[in-house]
C-alpha cells in the first residue's frame, strides 16, 4: 500500500520535534512556591566535601535539622582543629581525609565543639541525644580513610547520639562516591589523576533509600524506578550575601514532588550537599537527578533542595567545587555565622516560608 507524501511529511515533522533540544529551564525563586512546610522535619546529608557540610550544617543548627548522613566524610569542624597552629587546609588533607598526621582527634574535636556552644555560635549540643546520624564509609575509599570514618562515629557518641539514633554503613567494594542502585560507574571506580569522573558510583545499593528509611519512621516505599518529574533551576544569588567571599553558584536545584505544589500537602525538606568535583558547573544536573533521593520524596512528601558550588566563585581557588570544610570563606566556616552556612539556612528559610 502506497504512502502519502502527506504521511511522509507529518511523520518527519513529528521527528524533528522529538529530537528538537528542549528549551533551558527558566530560574524560579524559592520564596514563590508557597509550600507549606514542617521545619521540624528538615534533614541533610552530603558526599565527601558535602559530607562535611552536611555534618557541620546540622551541628551547627541542630535545634532546626534532626539527622544527617554523611557519605565519605569526616568529624565536625574537623579541619580547624590541630596542634600547632597549622593550616586548616593542610589538616584537611592530612588529617581528615588521609591520616597521614594521625587519625583525627576526637576528645579535641569534642571539646572545639564544646567552645563553639558556649561562644553561641552553634546551637547547644544537647540537640544530639535526639539526632540521627547515617555515617557511610566504603571499603575501597582511598579518599577519606575508615579511621576518619571511625572517629566520626565516635565524635557523635561523645556528644550523645544513640545507639539507636546512629547507624554506620561500611560496604565492601565501594569506593569514594555517592552510592547507587543502577546509576553510575562501577561499585570500586576510582578516577586516575585527571580522569574525569561524577563520583557517583553503582554498587546495587540504594544509598538515598537508606538515607530516607532511617531519617524518617513513617517512610513509605516508591513503587516508580524513577522520579515523577525533574528538579528545577532556582536563583541563589538572593541567599549569598556578598558573592566574593561565598564560593557559591549563582543557581542551585530544588526537587519538589507534586502533592507539594502550592501547599497542598504539608511537606519536609532534605538538603543534598554535593561533593568536590559534582557541582553543576562541572557534571550539570547528574547528581539532582539521579542521586535517587527524587522518586523518595513523590511518595514522602519531602522537598529536596541541592544548593551549588561553583569552582570559578570567589574568594578563592577551589576548581573541584568543594564546599567550605577547611575555611576558604573564613575562620567562621562551620558555624552558624559562616557565609555557606547561612546561605543554605536563609534557602531553607525560603521554602518554609519563613
Amino acid at each position: 500500500m502506497a504512502i502519502s507524501s502527506k504521511v511522509i511529511l507529518k511523520t518527519a515533522l513529528a521527528a524533528l520535534v522529538v529530537l528538537a533540544p528542549l528549551p533551558a529551564c527558566a530560574e524560579i525563586k524559592l520564596s514563590d512556591l508557597k509550600l507549606k512546610i514542617d521545619p521540624a522535619q528538615t534533614t541533610v546529608s552530603g558526599i565527601s566535601s558535602g559530607a562535611y557540610m552536611a555534618g557541620q550544617f546540622q551541628v551547627a543548627y541542630s535545634g532546626l535539622v534532626k539527622a544527617a548522613g554523611l557519605v565519605a566524610g569526616g568529624p565536625y569542624d574537623c579541619a580547624e582543629v590541630s596542634e600547632g597552629g597549622i593550616a586548616p587546609a593542610v589538616v584537611a588533607l592530612k588529617r581528615c581525609m588521609d591520616v597521614a598526621m594521625g587519625a583525627p582527634d576526637v576528645p579535641a574535636l569534642v571539646a572545639n565543639a564544646k567552645a563553639r556552644e558556649k561562644a553561641k555560635e552553634i546551637d547547644p549540643l544537647s540537640n544530639m541525644a535526639k539526632s540521627k546520624i547515617y555515617l557511610f564509609n566504603g571499603d575501597n575509599d582511598v579518599t577519606v580513610k575508615r579511621p576518619v570514618a571511625d572517629a566520626t562515629e565516635q565524635f557523635y557518641k561523645a556528644l550523645g547520639v544513640t545507639d539507636a539514633n546512629f547507624t554506620y554503613v561500611k560496604l565492601p567494594k565501594a569506593a569514594h562516591a555517592y552510592i547507587t542502585d543502577g546509576y553510575g560507574a562501577a561499585c570500586d571506580f576510582i578516577p586516575k589523576e585527571g580522569e574525569k569522573s561524577e563520583y557517583i558510583n553503582n554498587c546495587q545499593y540504594d544509598q538515598a533509600g537508606a538515607i530516607v528509611r532511617f531519617f524518617y519512621a513513617d517512610t513509605k516505599i516508591p513503587n516508580a524506578p524513577v522520579a515523577a518529574r525533574q528538579p528545577q533551576l532556582f536563583n541563589q544569588a538572593p541567599f549569598v550575601g556578598d558573592p566574593s567571599r561565598s564560593g557559591m553558584a549563582k543557581t542551585g536545584y530544588v526537587y519538589v514532588p507534586e502533592a507539594c505544589e502550592g501547599g497542598r500537602q504539608t511537606c519536609r525538606i532534605h538538603v543534598a550537599f554535593h561533593g568536590c568535583q559534582m557541582a553543576s558547573n562541572l557534571i550539570g544536573d547528574h547528581f539532582a537527578v539521579n542521586a535517587g533521593y527524587n522518586r523518595w520524596a513523590d511518595v514522602n512528601n519531602i522537598v529536596v533542595l541541592y544548593p551549588q558550588i561553583d569552582g570559578a566563585a570567589k574568594p578563592t581557588s577551589n576548581p573541584k567545587a568543594c564546599w567550605d570544610w577547611f575555611a576558604y570563606t573564613g575562620y567562621d566556616f562551620a558555624r552558624k555565622s559562616g557565609f555557606q552556612m547561612t546561605a543554605v539556612r536563609k534557602m531553607i528559610g525560603a521554602l518554609a516560608g519563613e
